[in-house]
């Protein structure tokens, strides 16, 4: 025959053992919040910063794919006037001069129907500015540029020149942009300057 044995729990109080609720005392939250503060005030802008430079990186790396992709599509389809990259408000014709309101890559000159590839306008706090002056930049079935002139892009925020970005297309079709590291700065290492 088998035999249960029952367990009994007893609480501390039921005991008669004197015990305290656990938790934080007022002095204990006050110092973990004024360290959660401080942390707070340092990590912020350094948050911000991160993500204007993510920003700016990644409407310098869509402007280098669409000027690639241009280069690239008129040595493939070996198109008599070309493929160009142009600034446009619409994301279907070269109709503006503010290459901020975003551009497109089509086919030179521009033919009814879709372009090739769209990329719509930044940030209201960002621009985009050709240094020369220049609407769109045509790539020839050679890979070089039409009218062998260079394109320089400045991108900006609401920084200023001190932390802009710098992209050139030479005239033989080479696309570079200036390091990372050295924001504000363009290949030669002159000091950008923004609007």
């Amino acid at each position: 025959m088998r035999t249960h044995r029952t367990l009994r729990v007893t609480s501390p109080r039921a005991a008669g053992s004197a015990s305290r609720m656990a938790g934080f005392s007022v002095v204990e939250l006050m110092v973990t919040v004024t360290v959660a503060a401080v942390l707070a005030a340092v990590a912020i802008p350094s948050m911000r910063t991160f993500l204007q430079n993510d920003r700016m990186w990644t409407e310098q790396n869509a402007l280098v794919m669409s000027l690639n992709a241009a280069r690239s599509e008129a040595i493939k389809q070996d198109v008599v006037g070309g493929v160009l990259v142009c600034a446009s408000s619409d994301g279907l014709t070269c109709n503006t001069a503010n290459w901020s309101s975003g551009w497109i890559v089509a086919l030179a000159p521009p033919a009814a129907g879709a372009p090739l590839q769209t990329v719509t306008a930044l940030p209201v706090s960002n621009t985009l500015k050709e240094n020369n002056g220049r609407t769109q930049i045509v790539f020839l079935s050679n890979g070089t540029v039409q009218g062998q002139v260079a394109g320089q892009f400045t991108f900006c925020d609401q920084r200023g020149g001190g932390n802009a970005r710098y992209t050139e297309v030479a005239a033989f079709g080479r696309i570079v942009s200036a390091p990372s590291s050295t924001p504000g700065r363009d290949l030669t290492g002159a000091a950008l300057v923004c609007p």
